[in-house]
């Protein structure tokens, strides 16, 4: 039986190999796919990938997780983020090129600030990476929170990273996402990141 870390690789080579070839959940919405990760299965074209939810108890949230992800190696970590901008909680693929993290940071949010605060995140990552291809950007309702979120291709370590960031209040503080993978890969996994990020849940009460 293959295993689900071998099944991810497979996925990403191919996708790779032939980017005109839609690797993407065939004929789903983005609705089907959020529900369909929140099943814990997705139907892509090269087969099946499988997911599972991911705790973060000193957080207090969950979500969803693909199967063979697991904990980023520190030296790997160090080598993808400036100290200051590396989560707290970071997971990949087996390759280490595909990547999840999580930072409850000390910015201050409230949950009607979720706009204001995109539009400034926004506006900061333009001043420093003025060459980003921006695709999209918005405000969510999820699980009864609004959810900030914006996607970009920019320069990387290794080529161009498509980066899907997002965040919530919690306890009064933002909790900043990041989803990261390389440009090549993208029409495989911006709608399954989307679909992580609306499987996002607050525990706590």
């Amino acid at each position: 039986m293959e295993h689900m870390d071998e099944r991810i690789i497979r996925l990403k080579h191919q996708a790779q190999s032939n980017s005109q070839t839609s690797t993407s959940p065939p004929t789903l919405s983005q609705e089907k796919v959020t529900q369909s990760i929140a099943a814990g299965s997705i139907e892509l074209f090269q087969g099946t990938m499988e997911f599972e939810p991911l705790v973060l108890t000193e957080y207090g949230v969950s979500t969803m997780m693909p199967k063979g992800f697991s904990t980023l190696p520190e030296h790997i970590a160090k080598v993808k983020y400036l100290v200051e901008a590396r989560p707290k909680y970071m997971y990949s693929d087996p390759a280490y090129d595909t990547s999840l993290g999580f930072n409850h940071t000390e910015q201050p949010l409230q949950d009607d600030q979720v706009q204001e605060m995109k539009d400034a995140m926004i506006g900061m990552i333009k001043s420093v990476q003025p060459s980003a291809d921006w695709i999209n950007d918005g405000v969510k309702d999820v699980h009864g929170h609004h959810v900030g979120y914006f996607s970009f291709v920019g320069p990387g370590l290794g080529g161009n990273i498509y980066t899907l960031m997002y965040f919530i209040a919690l306890r009064n503080q933002m909790l900043l996402c990041n989803f990261n993978c390389n440009e090549k890969e993208r029409r495989i996994w911006m709608p399954l990141a989307l679909g992580m990020m609306e499987n996002l849940k607050i525990l706590e009460s």
